[in-house]
């Protein structure tokens, strides 16, 4: 099912056609930097995937060591930094940009935590980091299975209060929406996972924590 989701959301921007975005566009350079963060972001979909298979890091340790390089360095870096102007460009209002500036800000972090996690052989916390960091990528994927949701609560409220019919502010709720719910689900699914599968991790003495030897080593 991701993949078919997958497959649908790039299906706009394959091949390249700004006539056919799914994102109203301010520009060609928009419509640049909406493609490169899409198709980056696929590469992380994807990379990310593939991570999860236990037997891949098991049996192909290298294999899943270079997966990882490009999950980190030809998707979620490329695609956050591509994000940033995307977020500001947005057409569908200031909530949605600062939601998708937060979310992106989010997504660096907990990358680079994950990352560094693992260049110090912290592996226990490069897991924890990286599964975060995935929910992140996946919660894109899962806010659109709540786009037609939202709709259904939204649209009946047309003409009430909350909106007096004005279309474009519905619009732009359930596009911010979706991207709300999305992320909150894969978040908080995450850290279920997380503390079922792994526990809270335990805590460093104070002395390592301050880069000096326990004593006795």
């Amino acid at each position: 099912m991701s993949v078919a989701t997958l497959g649908y959301m790039l299906s706009a921007y394959v091949p390249p056609e700004m006539s056919t975005s799914r994102v109203p566009l301010q520009s060609s350079t928009h419509y640049v930097l909406l493609v490169g963060h899409i198709f980056t972001a696929t590469v992380a979909t994807l990379a990310g995937l593939a991570q999860f298979w236990p037997s891949l890091r098991s049996r192909h340790p290298r294999v899943h060591r270079w997966t990882g390089r490009a999950y980190i360095f030809l998707g979620v870096f490329p695609s956050s930094v591509l994000a940033i102007p995307v977020a500001v460009l947005t057409p569908f209002g200031v909530s949605n940009q600062a939601v998708l500036l937060m979310v992106d800000a989010a997504w660096i972090v907990t990358a680079v935590a994950g990352y560094r996690a693992a260049r110090q052989r912290r592996f226990a916390d490069h897991r924890r980091w990286m599964i975060r960091n995935y929910a992140l990528t996946f919660s894109s994927l899962v806010a659109r299975f709540f786009n037609p949701v939202l709709a259904l609560i939204i649209v009946p409220q047309a003409t009430g209060p909350a909106y007096r019919g004005d279309g474009l502010a519905i619009v732009h709720d359930i596009a911010t929406g979706s991207i709300v719910v999305g992320v909150v689900l894969t978040v908080v699914a995450a850290e279920w996972y997380i503390q079922r599968r792994y526990g809270v991790p335990p805590r460093r003495p104070r002395d390592a924590e301050s880069g000096v030897a326990p004593s006795g080593f």
